[in-house]
């Protein structure tokens, strides 16, 4: 039997060089996001999705579960960034920030979880960061986002223990990937006079 991959957010940065790992070694990768990456690989089937989107997470996860019966591991990995002094940070952004990374995984893991919960097998594995360890300042909403996730996959995992699925959170630090140049800056770097020079080293 095919060994089967969801991942959300597979089409750039960690995400996307995970999913063709996993499909160069035969597993069957279904990449949930709104976007489907500039390079096609085989074994991998895009399935537009926004995280953030109950609604969108749900008919995502319908479409693969018409190709397949199972899912062997879920990595909830779509996410992004903003970066701004607290003071000047709009409500709406750190809303959304955590409507894609927090609220986003919360999404995903609760349409894939009944299908392996029946199995009694699986496993889930976030992608977190190590800044929700150690918070970094002038990125207190996406450190907070990812703090959340930490906490988040510490109760599940406990929570689906007698279901035989594993729970893990993995916490990289920095990674050359397009992530920090797609960051969302907010305003205020005239008043705060260290927050550009601060995001710039991460």
């Amino acid at each position: 039997m095919d060994k089967v991959l969801v991942i959300t957010g597979g089409s750039s940065g960690i995400g996307k060089a995970t999913a063709i790992l996993f499909a160069s070694n035969g597993w069957k990768v279904f990449n949930l996001s709104r976007h489907t990456g500039k390079e096609q690989t085989e074994n991998i089937t895009h399935i537009y999705c926004d995280v953030s989107s109950e609604k969108s997470v749900k008919e995502a996860v319908q479409q693969v579960y018409q190709n397949t019966k199972y899912v062997d591991i879920l990595i909830a990995n779509a996410g992004y960034g903003i970066s701004g002094p607290i003071e000047m940070t709009p409500l709406q952004e750190a809303k959304h920030q955590m409507e894609v990374n927090f609220f986003g995984a919360f999404n995903i893991i609760q349409a894939i979880i009944p299908e392996m919960r029946k199995r009694r097998q699986g496993k889930i594995i976030f992608t977190s960061s190590v800044a929700g360890l150690l918070p970094v300042p002038y990125q207190a909403i996406y450190s907070a986002s990812k703090a959340a996730i930490n906490a988040l996959a510490l109760a599940l995992q406990n929570e689906l223990r007698e279901f035989n699925i594993k729970v893990s959170a993995l916490l990289p630090g920095d990674v050359s990937t397009a992530f920090t140049d797609s960051r969302t800056k907010t305003q205020g770097t005239i008043i705060y006079t260290r927050a550009d020079k601060a995001v710039s080293l991460l």
